[in-house]
């Protein structure tokens, strides 16, 4: 994991460490949370919110659209209550209860957490390098 303040080259050095490893025959994965998409920018392709994409041999690279994610949480927290409580709809107070807490922060961290734990856990890889969001916000969030 490369962490660390803006500017200071986190998605660079995660980007080179995991060129090197892919041209030592490792499959690698490198992925960012952070909404800036510069993975796209350092592979000069576009991969936001695109899933693993093969980069070179071994190599994959992954940006997670947090929008996208979070919709998806959201739509998973609508289920599990129409599972738990036999209902046919959501409530209309549960339902503006989800809009609203869809703009909290910890909707956006807990949904971009889930995904990094599916990546990991999903497996397939020898190596993953996370270039995470600011160091602050990731330490805080």
């Amino acid at each position: 994991m490369f962490g660390g303040k803006g500017g200071l080259g986190k998605t660079t050095f995660s980007a080179a460490a995991c060129y090197y490893l892919a041209k030592k025959g490792k499959k690698v994965l490198v992925f960012s949370v952070d909404p800036q998409a510069s993975l796209t920018d350092i592979f000069e392709r576009d991969i936001f919110g695109k899933g693993p994409v093969e980069i070179i041999p071994n190599l994959y690279a992954q940006e997670i659209d947090a929008d996208h994610r979070v919709k998806e949480y959201q739509q998973e927290i609508r289920q599990k209550i129409l599972d738990r409580y036999g209902m046919d709809r959501i409530p209309e107070e549960i339902e503006s209860y989800l809009q609203a807490a869809s703009a909290e922060p910890a909707m956006e961290e807990s949904a971009i957490f889930d995904e990094v734990v599916d990546i990991v856990v999903k497996g397939g890889y020898d190596y993953y390098s996370n270039c995470s969001i600011t160091c602050g916000k990731l330490l805080v969030g």
